[in-house]
This record gives structure tokens, sequence and C-alpha cells, in this order.
């Protein structure tokens, strides 16, 4: 056996619970660390970061990213009311519910964070939707490298909200993929890669709800690889990289205009009552 330690980097949000999924049950024992970013916008705080993306997105974009932050919230509370009916969808809470060791931080490249991150001696890093960018110092510390989960058919569609901006850009399919980690932003070799259509009448929920639940699956395939050693991959055609920031105005004009949407009511069902409980 290869991998002894792990340290998971994440965003306690209901999308990186799902891409995560299997990874937390199968590899509990192994994880030695988990950190979790408190990081928003900027390091704004909540209102500022909310009112941030109000005038640089728009009001239906923020509307949307509420939601999804509202229906996190419920689907918490409701977990401890119903948790044998309901699950909570968060990282945090099923990491303190099995009591693995984890700090919390905006700032992850920090020396108190590098530090406990050394001190976790991991085999391999993990990146799920960290939305902070890790410096050379921390993707070095692992023997097996470091990968991270990006929903997106990369060298195309690095960066933020590629589920937005494919459906702006009216794009046939998005993607889910496992590649490592490099000093670049979303640069590093791929490692896996599976392509996820984009359907008629899509939502931008939808559609990476379905790429995070497709990336759990290849997150452990990939692990299982790094572990018994026969892991590979491939560099990234650089000639062909895109990358995009926060939405737009305009995007989520565009991604109407083409027939989607940011967010149905069906989707949010989906969220709260779909989900089971990982013990």
């Amino acid at each position: 056996m290869f991998i002894v330690k792990i340290v998971l980097l994440t965003n306690d949000n209901y999308f990186s619970y799902i891409a995560t999924g299997k990874f937390l049950k199968n590899y509990k024992s192994d994880i030695a660390l988990v950190v979790f970013s408190s990081a928003l916008i900027g390091k704004r705080n909540a209102l500022n970061s909310t009112l941030w993306t109000l005038k640089n997105t728009g009001i239906r974009h923020t509307i949307f990213k509420l939601s999804v932050y509202g229906v996190f919230k419920v689907t918490r509370i409701l977990s401890q009311l119903f948790p044998k009916v309901i699950c909570g969808c968060s990282t945090f809470l099923w990491v303190k519910k099995n009591n693995l060791k984890f700090i919390t931080t905006d700032d992850v490249n920090s020396y108190e964070c590098v530090e406990t991150i050394k001190a976790a001696c991991p085999d391999l890093i993990v990146s799920v939707s960290m939305n902070q960018v890790i410096k050379k110092e921390i993707l070095e510390l692992p023997v097996n490298r470091s990968v991270n989960v990006h929903c997106a058919p990369l060298p195309e569609y690095g960066g933020m909200s590629p589920y937005i901006w494919g459906l702006a850009n009216k794009e046939n399919y998005s993607a889910a993929t496992i590649h490592y980690m490099d000093e670049g932003l979303d640069t590093g070799d791929i490692i896996v890669q599976e392509k996820i259509s984009v359907l008629a009448g899509d939502s931008a929920f939808c559609l990476f709800h379905r790429c995070c639940s497709k990336a759990s699956q290849l997150l452990m395939e990939t692990i299982k690889k790094i572990d018994n050693g026969s892991v590979d991959s491939y560099p990234q055609d650089l000639s062909k990289k895109s990358y995009f920031s926060w939405p737009t105005k305009q995007s989520v004009v565009d991604l109407r205009q083409n027939g989607y949407c940011l967010a149905k009511f069906k989707d949010f069902y989906l969220a709260i009552l779909t989900q089971k409980p990982r013990l």
C-alpha cells in the first residue's frame, strides 16, 4: 500500500460534498487531516461578498448562489432533526461525526496551516472545491503528489463556474476531471477525464451536480490506482487552454438565451430529499 495518510483540502458546500462522496466513506481511516477553507470573495465578510456578487455578476446569479447556500443550510438543519432520513450534505458535519482531525482557515498558505499539513505527513493531498490558490510549498509535500477535482473539460474552462460558462457558450458537454496540481491554475497533468453531456433545457445546478457525481466516482478510481502504483497521466495541451473567472451579467443572459437556466425547483428537491446519509 502506497497511501497511508491523506490530507483533504475543501470548501464545505453542497457540491463539494457530492464530489467527495465515496472518498469520505471508503478512505475514512486514511484521512489524516481535513483543511476547510473559510475564505469568501477577496476575504470580504458575508454581506460584502453578497454585495460584490450582486454588483459584478447580477441579481439572477446572486439569487442562485444564495438559494444554493440556503438549501445547504436547510439540509444541515433537517439532518440534525431527522438524521436517518435527511443527509446534511456537509463534509464538515461528516468529519465531526466521524471524529476526524480538521482545521479551518482563510489562508491555506499561512505558516500555521502549512505547518499543520506538514505535521500530518501526507502521502497524498486531495483538493475538492478549494477556493484558494495552493502554493508550491504545500503541493510538493506528499510523495504521491497532489490531485484536484475540476468539473470541466480541461484544458478548456479552467477557473471558476465552468458549468455556467459552458451553458453560456452553448457547449454540448462539460466533464469531470481529476488532475495533478502544479503552481498554475488548473494546468497540471490529467489523470482521468469523462465528458458529461449537456441536456436540452438543462440547469447550471443540475449539470454541476452530474459532474460532481461523476467526479466522486473518478476520484475513487484514481486513488485506487495511485495506491497500487498503476496511475497514469498525460499533459494538457495548453495551446487550447481557456480560463474563466466569476460569471458576468452577460454570461447569465447568454445562458438563458441558449435555453438554459441557473436552477429549477426540482433541483432543490433533489438536493434536500434524495441524498442519503453516509455513516
